[in-house]
This record gives C-alpha cells, structure tokens and sequence, in this order.
C-alpha cells in the first residue's frame, strides 16, 4: 500500500523540469559547493566533529536539501517499498514478515502496524504493555513510515528485550503541498481515536512519539487534543508518554545554533524556510483558522506561543527528549526542554544529549549506513550488535515506561 501514491498518482515522478533542478543541483554541488566543503573542511578541521566521509555525506544531505524541487527530494530518497522490502525479506526479519508492517486503514488516517506486542506471536495492542504512536519526520513534505521501518523495528526489539511487550503503529500522514496543515494534525487525531476507540489501547499506556517534523505534528496534536477540536471533537485522555527526537520546536528557526552547526547538519535554515511555506500553503483565508493564525500559532510555535500555551495540561506525565549538540535544533531543544523543567519540575521531562550528533542521528544510522545495515540485517533477531544508537533510544524509553508509566510495570 503506497498512501501517497494513492492520494497523488505523479508522487515520486519528475516532470521536465525536476530533471532540469536535478541536474542544476549536481552541476552546482561539482563545480562549486563541493570544492568549497573540501578547503573549508581541510583548512578549518577544528570546526567539524566528524570523519571526512561522515561530514561528506551530511554536506551532500544538507545540500540536495536546500537545491533540489520537493518531488526532486522525493525521487532522491526512493519509494517507501525499496527501503521496506529488503527489511522485510531479510534474514532478521523475513520469518516475521506475516506478522510485521501490516497495512491498516481507516476513513481519515492510514498507517502501518510496525509490530503488534512482539515479533514471533503477536496479539492485539490492548494486551502491550506499550503501544507507540509513531508520527515520522521528512519536513512534511517527503519521506513515509517504510522509510522508519528498520529502525523502528530495531527501537522496538530493544524494548522488548527489557521484558515489555510492545506494539508500534506508524502513521502514513498525508505530504506537503499536496496536503497541507492542518491535514496531518486531523489524521494523527483520528489515529489515536482508533487506537483509544476502536483497538481499546488504554491512554495510560500509549506512547506518542516523533522525530523532526513529527515531533512538531506531536506536540500540535497534544495542543489539540487539549482543546478538544479535533476531528469528531470528542474529548479524550492524554497519552501517558511522550518521545521526541530532535523535534522542530519554532517554525521561526533563529536560534544561535543554526548558524553554529550550519557545517555539521544534514538540515538547513533555507530548506526549513521552504517547508514552512509548502506545508503551511499559500491560501490566505485559510489562515483564519486558530489553527494557522501565522506562525506563532499554539498550534506551530511551542517556544514563543501565542497564546502562551499551558504545558501541565497539554504534556503527558513524561516527557524524553533527544538532540544532538551539532544539530541546528540543538539550541530551540535544549531551551524547550528547560522551559518544560522549569514551569512542571525536573522529574516532568528527560534530556538526552548525543556528543557531535546531528539531526535524528537515531534514525540516520539506520538510512546512511549500509554496511552496518547489511550486517545487521543478516543475523538473527536477538544479537544486538549494530545501530547501538537505535537500541540506546528503546532503552531509554522503556526505562522512562517503567518508571513513569503505567502502574502495572513499575
């Protein structure tokens, strides 16, 4: 099942003058941006935190980024089934296939089952001891759960490895510009009603979680969900949990850090600038909804709201949150976090720092790695070796489960 496809048959497809952009972005990369990396990077070293090859390959992330037309990106980072099928057909985890990335759909939201309480014998997600609401990044505008699959799996073997059954449920959310906000708020609503409603998870239980753009779309989703506005309007409990890895906190993106790590992440402030205007849109009166009420919106800004938002009703009863110091977003996590700490108490949120990290460099071992990823891909489930940051991540969350969560785990 390809959601985007089905919502736009071209999704993926260059048109003339996509392959115009793309080969405007390779000349441009060869015969100017790439020899101004290689004398910045050999004769300012100090600066970058990283090998050669790793800091290339984020070069080359950051720039087809900010270079290339979104349906350009879309066909650089390939359909969802190139990167889902060789996980699914692989020594790890092709005896699981039947029982892993089930697609799912309702009217207003489609997503896939990741995994439904464990690998080998799955059962419904009101028995879990967790179940994760996955909303993934891309900017809004590309990038699908298949693209998280691999480590999502791996997110949720480490957890089960510390004694907790676990179900995952990605949300294939509509993309930008085809669909634009509030689209993606009104289907996570609706995901996490079908969870409460119709699979009958107890709220106590569920995990929100996201990375990037997703932990933007959580956070809105947490403020609506406060308002009680969402889809059928119909109020529901919080979710006892929530994750963020390095989530896009203020859509005004001035922090100190995006100029200080400007060399060092695979993001951008001209490839941000662009996605606030593709997800946003263009349509003037569709600004007059509370919703969109220009970027300082509750619903787009949780550093400088307006209204100021009110966090002990809109945050779970925990929060874990990670960053990694050469990130652009470094800066905007790390006063959020203190924000948080400051107005609900320490014990309320978690910051975990990653040392020279970039941006959801959790899930970018998991894409950029192909070494690993074939190694890791060709043993059986249970050997851990391989994509430690992925496992790290389960980990932690599951600690923060058992000594924040649901009652029964504790």
């Amino acid at each position: 099942m390809d959601r985007q496809k089905g919502n736009n048959p071209d999704f993926g497809h260059l048109r003339f003058v996509d392959y115009v952009g793309v080969l405007y972005c390779v000349l441009r990369i060869l015969a100017w941006e790439l020899p101004l990396f290689l004398v910045t990077f050999f004769f300012r070293r100090t600066e970058f935190s990283t090998s050669f090859v790793t800091a290339l390959h984020y070069f080359l992330v950051r720039k087809t980024g900010q270079l290339l037309t979104t349906p350009g990106l879309r066909w650089l980072t390939r359909p969802g089934s190139e990167h889902a099928n060789p996980v699914l057909t692989s020594r790890r985890y092709g005896p699981y296939h039947s029982n892993i990335y089930q697609a799912m759909a309702r009217t207003g939201f489609m997503g896939f089952w990741v995994m439904q309480s464990s690998l080998q014998s799955p059962k419904p997600p009101a028995s879990s001891d967790l179940t994760i609401l996955y909303l993934h990044g891309g900017g809004y505008m590309s990038l699908s759960p298949a693209h998280y699959l691999l480590f999502l799996l791996g997110l949720g073997e480490a957890i089960l490895e510390q004694g907790m059954s676990v179900s995952i449920f990605a949300l294939d959310y509509s993309l930008a510009p085809e669909h634009v906000f509030p689209t993606q708020l009104e289907e996570t609503a609706a995901a996490y009603e079908y969870l409460v409603n119709e699979e009958h998870v107890p709220p106590e239980k569920i995990l929100l979680a996201g990375d990037s753009a997703g932990g933007h779309l959580a956070l809105s989703f947490l403020v609506d969900l406060a308002n009680a506005q969402f889809s059928s309007g119909k109020a529901l409990p919080r979710p006892r949990g929530l994750a963020l890895m390095s989530p896009w906190l203020s859509l005004h993106n001035e922090f100190p850090s995006f100029k200080a790590n400007e060399r060092k992440d695979v993001l951008s402030a001209p490839f941000l600038r662009r996605v606030v205007r593709e997800f946003l849109g263009h349509d003037a009166a569709a600004q007059d909804s509370p919703m969109r009420s220009g970027l300082n919106s509750p619903y787009l800004e949780f550093l400088t709201p307006e209204p100021a938002i009110e966090l002990d009703t809109v945050l779970p009863s925990w929060v874990w949150v990670s960053a990694g110091t050469d990130e652009i977003f470094f800066d905007s996590v790390k006063t959020w976090v203190g924000m948080v700490a400051d107005r609900l108490g320490q014990g309320r949120v978690t910051f975990a720092v990653g040392p020279e990290k970039a941006h959801v460099w959790q899930w970018l071992e998991t894409i950029t790695d192909e070494v690993m990823k074939k190694d890791f891909l060709g043993r059986d489930v249970g050997d851990r070796r391989g994509f430690e940051a992925t496992a790290a991540a389960g980990r932690a969350i599951a600690r923060q489960v058992r000594e924040h969560g649901h009652p029964d785990l504790r």
